[in-house]
């Protein structure tokens, strides 16, 4: 008989890439706004979005390939 601390842990499912992607377009969004309130802000806004984007593009691939070994 096993404890549950010997009991592996289930992973839970990954963040689906419409979230990734959701976040890139409020930090677009957020990006656009900042800087035309000429905000310092409005750059870190820009750098964020892309690596939102990437990381949905990636989580996107991920799901694909999933579904297509499926």
């Amino acid at each position: 008989m096993t404890s549950p601390t010997e009991t592996p842990l289930k992973k839970k499912g990954k963040i689906p890439w419409y979230v990734y992607f959701g976040g890139a377009l409020i930090y677009t969004a957020f990006a656009v706004w900042l800087f035309a309130e000429s905000s310092p802000l409005a750059w870190l806004c820009l750098i964020s979005a892309p690596v939102g984007f990437f990381f949905a593009w990636g989580a996107w691939k991920q799901e694909k390939r999933a579904r297509d070994n499926a």
